[in-house]
Order: structure tokens, then C-alpha cells, then sequence
């Protein structure tokens, strides 16, 4: 699935293969002996003889040895939140039965593999689905690793909403799984922040873009939920479950992504009169706000005891800085498409109040530049479109003497994140006072 072992721990779309019925009773000699990294828990109860129910809601968690039934209790504790605020309050889609397919009854099954230091969400082959394709799905979990101690609450959290997704639509392009799972930790306890290091700092990449969970990008990218949320849907947390109801598979095998995240997107910000391809060139202004930049006016303060904003120093964009002259300047790296390039143009004398920019890019059927400045100098307005349909346009500088200009291929069309691409998009900039 991938060669990185941080990343292993939230990945969601490791298929598994064949059946198996764990059973719960005392421990032996065998179930105590190492488990094999590649081990599929269901197929093998020997190694979790042991298991505790909820009393309050419907999962059982497997363990080893009675010398583990402390953290088995923490973990309990820990999954009943995930499921009171996921399920009952935020109203997410509960897992549904898996029948016996997945341990001795149809609750969700959670196994503590100590050891293995990963944490992740898988379906269950075999069990039935639901009448729109939902799927039974187990949890794995090793709450004395690197995702553990104070971030145990937020890894419980994150991979229980895998489980929700599940019940709806496990075909999802990836990035929507880990986008969303990372939105809904911020909930539940300290959550680690580093994710939105890498997809800052790869702000070139197309934005729904897929990488195997080599970096941590997939996971920062919760930036754009929390954009939509507080640019377009006055700060409700309660549509993201409907969003994933409206992923949910149709045909006659749920086998096709059809309709995708970009559907359901559109149909979330259609009442507003926006889209999917509208909220790109949006979105890239905000992520100029996020971290040391914020202004106050876009990502809202969290009302959690354990984040005091939604974004922290490491959502700050490292821009590259120009002072003006007569230059042309390519975008390095080319963006993908739905992909952003920043640059900040410094006036070289206190005279100069504006500048003149002009766009060279080839003519590429289906793809359209969309070139703005930030921040913005007028109240209530965070940026300016740069129009450059008629040739070179003016940019005035912001006091102090310094503008950034963002700019972003766009398709011309409608967008299917199925089939995105690599292929980058060079440009220049060519500058002049």
C-alpha cells in the first residue's frame, strides 16, 4: 500500500482477501507468540483470544493477554466518544452488521495489535452490503505506538470515520478519505499538525491529487474542508456527513466512482451558487491566510479545549519573493491543474504604488489561467482577479510595499477526479514597473 510507515497508520483502502470468524475465549501459548505484520486479524482469532464489549454501543474489541485490558478499557472509552459525537451528534453513517463475518457476532470489531504500530480501517470481504452499497469494515489499532498516548483520541476518532465512509462509498478517490478523517479529528483531542506542513508546501500539486501516502499531503488537505465550511457554509460542521452520502455508488456493483467527490461537492454548494471548479481560485487566496498570515476574517477559531485556531504556524505558505524589474519569471515548479503558484513582488523604490504583469503560457484546449492578488486592499474583499484577457494589467501594491500574485489553471469543463494527471502546466510571469 506504501513504503511509508507513518502513513500505513491511516490508510483506508488496504483490500482484504479472504473470510474468517474470530472467537473469543482465554488466551494460549500460540495467540501470545508474534503476529506476522501481514496477518488479516479476522483470519486468525489465535491471536486475540480475549475480547470486551461496549455496553453502550455496538463493538467488541479483541485483545491478547489480560495483562492489556487497561488500554482495551482506554481504547473503549476513547471508540464510545468517537461514536456518540461521529454517529449520534454529527450524524455519520454507522458501520452496518458485518454479520459474523468479522468476529462472533455482527458488532464492529476492533483488534489492539501491539506492536505493529499502525492504525487502520479495512472491509470486511464477504459480509453484505447494504442496499446502496455500504460495507462492513474492522478497525486495527496499536495504542502504544507513535499514534498512541495524547494522540489516541484524535487516531480512535479518525479511523472510526473511516468506518462511516465505508457505509457509504468505499471506491472514493483517496484523498477524500484522509481529507475528511483529519477535518473530523480536531474533535476529539490533540491531533498532530504536521500534515499540513506537506500539503502547503506542495501547493503546486493538483489539489485532489493521490500520492500513495508518500508524503502527509493527503491529510493536510482537511485545509480545503475547513475552507468550504467557512467560506461558503457559515461554519456548520453538519454537512460533511451528507457529502459523503451524496458519494454514495450507484450501478448494479457499486464498482464505479460514479457519483465522485467533485459531484458532491457541486451538489453541496449549488444552493449558493458555486461549484467545485468556483471554489478553486477562492481556496487558493485562502490558503495565503492560513497560519502567520491569518487576518482573522477566514479560517474561524475552533470552540475546543485543545486547538486554539483551526490553523497553526505550519499551514504558513512559503512564497517566493521578487523585487520589480523588468524580468520574466517562470513558475517553478509548473502547477498540475487545480494546482497554485505564489509569487510576492517587492516594490525596489517607496515610489512605485503599482506594477504591470502579463501571463506567457501556451494555449492548452480545456484549461484556463486564473491569475489573482493578494491580500486585498479594499474592506471586506481578501484578494483582486487579474484580468489579463486583453493583454498586460496593473497590480497596485499593498502598504508596505509588497503584493502576492496567485495563480491557478482551471479546467474549462466539467472535472473528474477519476482520471487526474501529473502533467504540469509551465508559465512566466513577466513583470515591469
Amino acid at each position: 500500500m506504501t513504503s511509508h510507515p507513518r502513513l500505513l497508520s491511516r490508510a483506508p483502502l488496504l483490500v482484504v482477501l479472504l473470510l474468517g470468524l474470530v472467537a473469543c475465549g482465554g488466551g494460549s501459548s500460540e495467540s501470545r507468540g508474534a503476529i506476522p505484520t501481514d496477518t488479516i486479524p479476522y483470519q486468525h482469532p489465535e491471536y486475540w483470544p480475549l475480547s470486551k464489549g461496549s455496553s453502550r454501543y455496538p463493538f467488541l474489541v479483541h485483545y491478547r493477554t489480560n495483562s492489556e485490558l487497561s488500554m482495551v478499557d482506554e481504547v473503549i472509552t476513547r471508540m464510545e466518544t468517537s461514536w456518540r459525537v461521529e454517529i449520534e451528534i454529527q450524524g455519520n453513517t454507522p458501520p452496518p452488521s458485518d454479520q459474523g463475518f468479522c468476529g462472533p457476532d455482527g458488532r464492529f470489531d476492533v483488534f489492539v495489535w501491539r506492536g505493529i504500530n499502525t492504525c487502520q480501517v479495512d472491509v470486511v470481504v464477504g459480509a453484505p452490503r447494504t442496499a446502496w452499497g455500504g460495507q462492513a469494515s474492522y478497525m486495527k489499532i496499536d495504542p502504544w505506538g507513535d499514534y498512541g498516548g495524547d494522540l489516541l483520541g484524535a487516531t480512535v476518532a479518525h479511523e472510526f470515520n473511516h468506518a462511516t465512509h465505508a457505509a457509504n462509498d468505499w471506491n472514493e478517490i483517496p484523498i477524500a478519505f484522509e481529507m475528511c478523517a483529519s477535518y473530523v479529528e480536531q474533535f476529539f483531542g490533540p491531533a498532530a499538525s504536521y500534515s499540513v506542513l506537506d500539503f502547503q508546501a506542495l501547493a503546486d500539486w493538483g489539489l485532489l491529487r493521490g500520492d500513495n501516502y508518500a508524503t502527509w499531503y493527503m491529510y493536510g488537505s482537511a485545509l480545503y474542508i475547513h475552507f468550504l465550511r467557512d467560506c461558503y457554509l457559515h461554519g456548520d460542521d453538519g454537512w460533511l456527513p451528507e457529502l459523503w452520502v451524496a458519494m454514495r455508488n450507484q450501478g448494479p456493483d457499486f464498482s464505479v466512482n460514479t457519483p465522485h467527490f467533485v459531484n458532491a461537492v457541486d451538489g453541496l454548494l449549488r444552493p449558493v451558487g458555486a461549484s467545485f471548479l468556483d471554489s478553486l481560485p477562492a481556496f487558493a487566496r485562502w490558503r495565503y491566510y492560513a497560519g502567520l498570515r491569518d487576518d482573522g476574517q477566514h479560517f474561524r477559531r475552533l470552540p475546543t479545549q485543545w486547538t486554539q485556531h483551526a490553523f497553526l504556524p505550519e499551514a504558513t505558505l512559503a512564497i517566493p519573493q521578487v523585487t520589480l524589474a523588468n524580468l520574466s519569471r517562470p513558475l517553478a515548479p509548473a502547477p498540475m491543474l487545480t494546482g497554485c503558484s505564489y509569487l510576492e513582488v517587492k516594490r525596489s523604490s517607496e515610489a512605485q504604488t503599482s506594477f504591470q504583469v502579463a501571463l506567457q503560457a501556451p494555449v492548452i484546449p480545456g484549461v484556463r489561467w486564473v491569475v489573482q492578488a493578494v491580500p486585498g486592499l479594499v474592506a471586506g474583499r481578501d484578494g483582486d482577479l487579474v484580468d489579463l484577457s486583453a493583454g498586460p494589467a496593473r497590480v497596485a501594491f499593498a502598504p508596505g510595499g509588497k503584493r502576492t500574485l496567485v495563480l491557478i489553471p482551471v479546467p474549462t469543463a466539467a472535472y473528474d477526479p477519476n482520471h487526474q494527471s501529473d502533467t504540469r502546466y509551465p508559465a512566466s510571469l513577466v513583470l515591469a514597473p
